[in-house]
């Protein structure tokens, strides 16, 4: 019986087809987090993870990673005006944003991203492919012609709860003190991890919040059925799944 051999213990082959690929996530969504980490660790490449634009910043200072993918919604601020603040560098630069619409994809663009790509990641096959095209030209690393590999991972369920926990947190403190701004961002937080989870019930709350934005007429009630949405699928997770609200 032939031998199976670890994927990960794999050298550099079709199996890793990014191994040397060093990339920077700034994504607030541990659970969007871990679903780009799952699929960076099928290709090879190394990925380091900053949750904030002011993260983003500390880990620039340290290191140059080859790409560094930007969400649009960050809790501190744009990832539009990120990517326009670290165009020109000496790396590429690939926005993700679960806003699917024409304008966000044109923002991004013109703030001179090398590539968008939205949520949810369809699968391994595409996330690597706007990789590549977004590096090519910009890595170092000699004789760079990677291949496409198409196992899919599966998605940990604990990192959604761990979500789904921190956006309850933010909700309940910015819901009193009537802060439209952050109930905006939890809004757009649930619409992103919704659908990655490929969950209608949490996507479908996002949703009517931001129709009723565009009608002008969104209010504190919306960002209380939100988290009625959000508390109601955190009683239905089964107790075995645990948030443990650790963020790598």
């Amino acid at each position: 019986m032939p031998i199976e051999l670890d994927p990960f213990s794999a050298p550099i082959s079709k199996r890793r087809p990014l191994l040397g690929v060093t990339i920077l996530l700034i994504e607030d969504s541990r659970f969007c987090s871990e679903a780009v980490r799952l699929m960076t660790m099928r290709t090879g490449a190394r990925l380091r993870r900053a949750d904030c634009v002011r993260s983003a910043h500390k880990h620039l200072a340290m290191y140059r990673p080859d790409l560094v993918i930007v969400d649009v919604g960050l809790p501190d601020g744009s990832g539009v005006d990120l990517i326009a603040e670290l165009h020109g560098q000496d790396f590429a630069t690939l926005a993700i944003s679960g806003s699917v619409n024409e304008e966000t994809r044109s923002d991004v663009m013109a703030a001179g991203a090398n590539g968008f790509l939205p949520k949810p990641i369809g699968n391994i096959a595409q996330f690597q492919e706007a990789i590549i095209a977004s590096i090519k030209g910009n890595t170092t690393m000699p004789g760079f012609a990677p291949s496409i590999v198409s196992e899919q991972p599966e998605l940990d369920q604990r990192a959604l709860v761990d979500d789904l926990d921190h956006i309850r947190d933010v909700l309940a403190e910015a819901l009193p003190q009537k802060d439209m701004g952050q109930v905006e961002y939890c809004a757009q937080f649930v619409a992103s991890i919704a659908r990655t989870a490929q969950d209608q019930e949490l996507l479908s709350g996002a949703a009517a919040f931001f129709k009723r934005i565009e009608h002008g007429d969104a209010g504190m009630r919306d960002g209380e059925t939100i988290l009625e949405v959000v508390q109601k699928k955190l009683d239905g997770i089964p107790k075995d799944v645990i948030g443990t609200k650790n963020v790598a």
